[in-house]
């Protein structure tokens, strides 16, 4: 398990609330701008993260590094491929905010880390404990009885966590570090982004050159608004235990949960009310065995004789 980094500790946790937090709220910023149509909230998004990260880029002097991996035949493939799942992740969830759906977008990312410990048993191999396996069943329960109730999949609460789960299992696979590897993919992104502008802009259909100065800035802070949370997530595990992140991390749908209700008025029918039981019980028991399975493993190495 990894360890905190001593005086370190608060600053870790404020960072991981800050980033959780931000991604837990940030359906509220796209409510702001639900009237702009929303492949060009996308196409934002990628274009000014594309300037921001590159700028970054730019000042810490890492161009060469960026350019080494961008030319390089093994990695520029894949990380394409992560780039696609990242902006379709984006995409989904930005349809759920614009058309009255974030209770779903909980739903997805309550179920994620879930979906993590499935495809690394699919993929890396990885053996699933005991608690894990009645975990995913109680969330396996929880999601059919939705499907059966509703007559349809539930797209977005399974898309999400299966676009993310994926691109989480490439980039910790491909050799390439967070800052190169985020700057690859919206740089590959981007030029899709800046013809799609353009594309809107001969149409007389492009809503940012039409709206005023003060929206236009509300509309390009996406770039600050993506990136801020996942800096913070950055700082984040540099400082406390992977383990305090990873249960830290249900701030988000939490946050997205009472903000669908609340905040936003959907319906929680007995269907969904259902659901969620099954998914809380399913994560609390999940977030349970971790901690106790990782408090034991750190307790044998302590025990374990040096040399």
């Amino acid at each position: 398990m990894a360890q905190e980094i001593p005086n370190q500790t608060g600053r870790g946790y404020a960072y991981a609330l800050a980033a959780f937090g931000g991604w837990g709220f940030i359906a509220l910023y796209f409510k702001v701008i639900e009237h702009v149509p929303i492949m060009e909230i996308i196409a934002h998004r990628v274009v000014w993260m594309a300037i921001m990260l590159l700028g970054a880029t730019l000042v810490m002097g890492r161009m060469s590094v960026l350019r080494r991996y961008l030319f390089d035949p093994k990695i520029a493939p894949l990380m394409f491929i992560t780039a696609i799942l990242i902006s379709t992740n984006w995409l989904c969830f930005t349809y759920a905010v614009l058309n009255d759906r974030v209770m779903d977008t909980s739903l997805g990312y309550f179920i994620n880390p879930l979906f993590n410990v499935v495809l690394g048993m699919l993929f890396l191999k990885e053996q699933l404990r005991p608690f894990q396996r009645l975990s995913i069943l109680i969330a396996t329960v929880g999601v059919g009885y939705m499907i059966i109730q509703h007559g349809s999949l539930p797209w977005i609460a399974l898309y999400l966590p299966l676009s993310f789960g994926l691109y989480g299992l490439l980039r910790k696979r491909i050799p390439v570090d967070a800052l190169s590897g985020l700057t690859m993919e919206v740089i590959m992104l981007a030029p899709f982004g800046l013809a799609y502008m353009v594309w809107l802009h001969s149409q007389g259909a492009f809503h940012f050159v039409q709206a005023p100065t003060t929206e236009q800035v509300i509309i390009a802070a996406c770039g600050i608004v993506t990136l801020t949370p996942l800096m913070c997530f950055g700082a984040s595990v540099k400082r406390i235990s992977y383990t305090s992140v990873g249960i830290m991390q249900y701030i988000t749908p939490s946050t997205s949960f009472l903000l669908s209700i609340f905040v936003f008025g959907e319906a929680f029918t007995q269907a969904k009310l259902i659901t969620f039981a099954c998914i809380w019980t399913s994560v609390i028991l999940f977030a349970a065995e971790s901690i106790l399975y990782e408090r034991r493993k750190l307790r044998r190495l302590e025990l374990q004789p040096e040399g």
